[in-house]
């Protein structure tokens, strides 16, 4: 592969990475206003065990479960919205740094085709090498960011199935609670609606981020190949 065909093939996989990033963090803040309902939901729960009374004692004891997943889900909520800024940025200056990149070595090549010598290249080769060790040092950030938000994630599949579990608990108790049932049957069908959208949001950032980490491994190869080229 010739060295043009480098560049054209690293800016085609630097413009994929932003584009994907992007994606990302369109999906990741669809979690928001799920972890809004779900601290709404925490709070339903907590107002029908008390009308209940002490018939609403085994319920009650659910509620502080559903509290506390609420909890963890905002907190994974929350981390992953501040990574993925972070994500996002690095991303388009790593597009933004291979442009000024091949820039200097355009330049580089026009001074040593046509300029005969008389002007010297080496500020042209200092701010291409520092270039080069910036977008090295972007690469390995945003490699390491992408590997932070993996690990955030990775707890919302097991949360998915603790809320699962607690809708069937809700609605076992609603079924045993009388006249209260239907305001605890109310809680778990919200639940099972939550737990359902924030699975499907799961997989969907899931399928993103594996993508999304093909795509930085094959730009890294390349790079590599277009810095030994070069």
């Amino acid at each position: 592969m010739s060295e043009d065909l480098y560049t054209r093939k690293m800016r085609e996989e630097y413009d994929t990475i932003f584009r994907q990033c992007v994606s990302l963090n369109t999906e990741l803040h669809k979690l928001v206003p799920l972890a809004k309902q779900m601290h709404l939901l925490s709070s339903n729960a907590v107002s029908s065990a008390a009308r209940a009374g002490s018939e609403g004692d085994a319920f009650r004891v659910l509620t502080q479960d559903i509290q506390l997943l609420g909890d963890d889900v905002a907190i994974c909520i929350d981390d992953t919205q501040q990574i993925i800024g972070e994500i996002v940025l690095l991303a388009s200056n790593l597009a933004r740094l291979f442009s000024s990149f091949v820039t200097y070595g355009e330049l580089l090549g026009h001074i040593e085709k046509y300029d005969g010598g008389k002007t010297s290249p080496r500020f042209f080769e200092f701010g291409k090498n520092v270039i080069a060790d910036d977008l090295r040092e972007n690469n390995t950030r945003l490699s390491r960011s992408i590997g932070v938000l993996i690990n955030l994630l990775s707890p919302v599949a097991m949360l998915a199935k603790k809320g699962q579990y607690l809708a069937v608990c809700s609605s076992v108790e609603a079924a045993n609670s009388g006249e209260y049932g239907v305001s605890f049957e109310a809680v778990a069908s919200m639940l099972r609606e939550l737990i359902r959208q924030l699975s499907e949001q799961s997989a969907r950032q899931r399928a993103l981020l594996r993508d999304l980490s093909e795509s930085m491994e094959k730009q890294q190869n390349t790079m590599r190949n277009l810095l030994y080229a070069r």
